[in-house]
């Protein structure tokens, strides 16, 4: 009886010595680039109408993915010691600004040069929840990765026009200004890889993520006289490469 009570205590204290239970808070700033962003169907075509124009004008169109920017706070459970690091869970709260879609289209007719931008804007709240590794390269340097799903709650949503025909002032143009505009909730995954250097008490991390929406964002609108809300349609599939600088600390 003794041998097996012995036995089990090894166990356990094998088994508790296993858990790392690190914590470790942070928080960074990072500039996101909206690389790999597919437009749905209707704004395609929508898009490819404007192409022909530009193109019947002789002029060129530059487009792609907007570049945003945000900031966030998170906190790391070093939970298993595994290898010569550790495997953990981070939950994050992240605010990013600027997420969508944008072109510029520059037309030159009869000796006048004209200029057309449209962004579409989508600022939104970031959940992400990551199961992450981290393992300590010698006692200055830390590398790691993560993955995991998040949940993207719209805080707001615009899509301004600017237009400049010839030398006069440029002419701009928010929808927001005369229409109620919403998106709906989207869920995605993120893949993020990090490298942290300790710096006085805690240590200096840059990370690259990439993020992509498993749902398209879906948009309503209203003129804001009005009572009634349009029927969701679908402007784009949000993909993004997030680049950030941040600091944390490990308790």
């Amino acid at each position: 009886m003794k041998k097996i009570i012995a036995t089990a205590a090894a166990i356990a204290v094998s088994a508790i010595s296993a858990f790392a239970f690190d914590v470790t808070l942070g928080a960074r700033g990072n500039v996101n680039f909206g690389l790999g962003t597919t437009l749905s169907e209707t704004s395609s075509r929508s898009l490819d109408s404007t192409r022909n124009a530009v193109k019947a004008a002789n002029g060129t169109l530059n487009e792609g993915g907007n570049i945003g920017g945000g900031f966030g706070v998170y906190v790391n459970f070093g939970l298993v010691d595994l290898g010569p690091g550790s495997l953990g869970l981070q939950p994050e709260f992240d605010m990013n600004f600027n997420n969508g879609y944008n072109f510029t289209a520059k037309v030159t007719y009869s000796g006048t040069s004209s200029e057309m931008g449209l962004t579409s804007s989508d600022n939104t709240i970031d959940i992400p929840l990551l199961v992450t590794y981290k393992a300590d390269i010698g006692s200055i340097f830390t590398l790691g990765g993560g993955v995991g799903p998040y949940l993207s709650i719209p805080v707001g949503l615009d899509q301004v026009t600017v237009y400049k025909n010839g030398s006069s002032s440029p002419t701009t143009t928010k929808a927001s200004d005369t229409m109620d505009m919403k998106a709906g909730l989207n869920f995605g995954m993120a893949f993020d890889v990090n490298a942290g250097w300790k710096l006085g008490p805690g240590s200096i991390v840059l990370d690259c993520r990439y993020m992509l929406d498993f749902t398209p964002t879906k948009v309503s609108s209203k003129p804001k006289s009005g009572s009634t809300w349009s029927d969701p349609s679908e402007m784009c599939t949000r993909r993004g490469l997030s680049v950030g600088v941040g600091y944390q600390y490990k308790f």
